[in-house]
């Protein structure tokens, strides 16, 4: 980020007078402030995100200035460092009324590469409503489930058989698949017709053939 346009980002703030999805607002005055829930809730969106240091957020965004600039910008790196996988801040600092603002840019990480999480928690966060939250355990289990291709409706359910399916449901669908590839009719029997299309594996009816075929 051009230093000009940190400017205008500062005015944008103070104009609005809130955070936003994209944008985190921290004093940082007296210290360097916790910053591990904002570093993975920006990296695991899209877009990342940028933290601005020097406004105080609590008297109508009003600069405040850093406590120690290059100090402050040697946390920020080892904090990066701290996450899994470790990030790359991009700074851009400015000064107004001889106080330095630091701009932090946090850029999103892959989606194969999520959920960032900070190593000395296992804690992984999502940005909602300009807030951090906690990720929950079903979309932690969506970025896994993507990252290692996990296909939850190909998982066999162990305790059912084909007994259970709808005869006539499921020879109607087996007829309809024959009618419309004439290559499978003549050169692959049901069962095999049942394995291609996710129906069972290796003989077990799945959880996606259960659902549509049992009665």
């Amino acid at each position: 980020m051009l230093e000009a346009d940190l400017i205008k980002l500062i005015h944008k703030i103070q104009h609005n007078q809130c955070d936003f999805q994209t944008i985190e607002v921290i004093a940082a005055n007296t210290n360097t402030p916790r910053l591990y829930e904002t570093l993975s809730s920006f990296s695991n969106q899209d877009n990342g995100g940028i933290i601005v240091l020097g406004l105080n957020e609590t008297d109508n965004y009003k600069v405040c200035g850093v406590f120690n600039l290059e100090k402050l910008k040697h946390d920020i790196v080892c904090a990066c460092q701290q996450m899994e996988p470790s990030l790359s801040p991009l700074f851009t600092e400015t000064t107004i009324d001889e106080k330095f603002i630091l701009c932090v840019e946090i850029p999103g990480i892959d989606v194969y590469t999520r959920p960032v999480f900070y190593k000395g928690s296992g804690r992984s966060y999502v940005r909602v409503d300009g807030k951090n939250e906690p990720m929950s355990d079903y979309e932690i289990y969506s970025y896994k489930a993507f990252k290692h291709r996990i296909r939850d409706d190909l998982r066999p359910v162990n305790n059912a058989t084909l007994n259970l399916f709808d005869k006539d449901l499921l020879n109607k669908f087996l007829n309809q698949v024959k009618a419309d590839k004439t290559i499978l009719q003549n050169n692959f029997s049901d069962d095999e017709i049942l394995e291609l299309f996710g129906i069972t594996v290796n003989s077990i009816p799945s959880l996606s053939g259960v659902l549509t075929f049992s009665k």
